[in-house]
């Protein structure tokens, strides 16, 4: 009996190296956030890769539907989500880290089409499907701007460099990687409108007492250089034939 109350015992006192961090994403990938086939790739891959050095402590990125994520922390799944608190799955049950970084989208325009404010957005403007866009661009939608549907974001590119459109809304980041890819100037099309603006943070189920205990640790001191990552990630699984016309 004793020695049966010892083994519990050491169960329950196993440092934080022996728990695996078990982080969702969503199966159609997060460029340059995560991607790849088994979202082995990306910005937040390479920082809990360090995590994961630094802490000692195991951790993988599990590809899952956003409609199966609530399900997943419930049967133990998985443990961990990036997400806006406004978007987290089992809100009450997750502890926040960080934020670890901002997600921003970003109105790009083609050459010549600059605008100084959201006022002065006219003609076409290429936007995600199914996605909500903030109330003073809804506004401009139907009076001012034609409205171009896209089913994810290399479509929408392509649509926007084939001059298909004069605006597009992306998260900067996302915009950059993918003209990256094709060696097209990002530079050339980015403008100050920012349509959207909320920070990412890493949440953790509140029952992962010393996963959180190493997650806050680690992001207390790391930032995430994330113009600096980009040049160096390696291109989706998914070949990108996105050209711009000549």
């Amino acid at each position: 009996m004793r020695i049966g109350l010892l083994i519990i015992a050491a169960f329950w006192c196993l440092p934080a190296s022996s728990q695996t961090l078990q982080i969702m994403g969503s199966d159609e990938g997060f460029l340059p956030f995560y991607y790849g086939n088994s979202l082995n790739k990306g910005i937040l891959v390479e920082v809990i890769n360090e995590f994961s050095l630094e802490a000692g402590i195991a951790a993988d990125f599990l590809p899952l539907p956003r409609k199966r994520q609530a399900w997943a922390l419930e049967e133990g799944r998985a443990n961990a989500v990036f997400a806006n608190p406004l978007w987290m799955p089992l809100p009450d049950q997750m502890h926040t880290v960080g934020p670890v970084l901002t997600w921003r989208d970003r109105v790009f325009a083609q050459p010549g089409r600059q605008a100084d404010s959201f006022d002065d957005l006219q003609g076409s403007i290429c936007l995600r499907k199914w996605f909500v866009y903030s109330d003073r661009l809804e506004g401009r939608i139907g009076n001012d701007l034609v409205r171009l549907d896209a089913y994810n974001a290399q479509q929408m590119l392509s649509m926007f460099l084939h001059n298909r459109c004069d605006y597009a809304v992306m998260n900067e980041m996302e915009f950059r990687f993918l003209a990256l890819l094709v060696q097209v100037d990002p530079d050339r099309y980015s403008t100050e409108l920012i349509d959207a603006d909320w920070p990412v943070y890493l949440g953790i189920l509140k029952t992962e007492a010393a996963l959180i205990e190493a997650a806050e640790a680690f992001f207390a001191t790391h930032t995430i250089d994330v113009e600096a990552m980009l040049h160096k990630l390696p291109p989706p699984d998914r070949h990108v034939s996105i050209q711009p016309d000549q």
